[in-house]
């Protein structure tokens, strides 16, 4: 493989990975409802998966999910879905 295509290959992954952060940004922003910043139980419900692993996604047990959590479990979520 040449440099050149060698850069396009990273640079497609690289916008991949940044396309899926803007993806899941955009996801906690409609989830969070009210704009507070967090995703509240009542907000959840609309995110099966969310409402349904609420534990797992609260990590700090605060009682609401910050983009930080949320985007693990994101992550999360994929890992499982793919071992599945």
């Amino acid at each position: 493989m040449t440099k050149t295509t060698m850069k396009q290959v990273i640079a497609i992954f690289a916008v991949g990975g940044v396309c899926s952060a803007v993806a899941g940004e955009d996801a906690f922003i409609k989830l969070d409802s009210n704009a507070d910043g967090f995703i509240s139980a009542e907000e959840s419900i609309v995110n099966e998966s969310l409402y349904n692993g609420w534990s797992a996604a609260d990590a700090n047990n605060d009682g609401r999910i910050d983009a930080a959590e949320f985007s693990a479990f994101e992550v999360n979520s994929d890992k499982q879905g793919q071992k599945e």
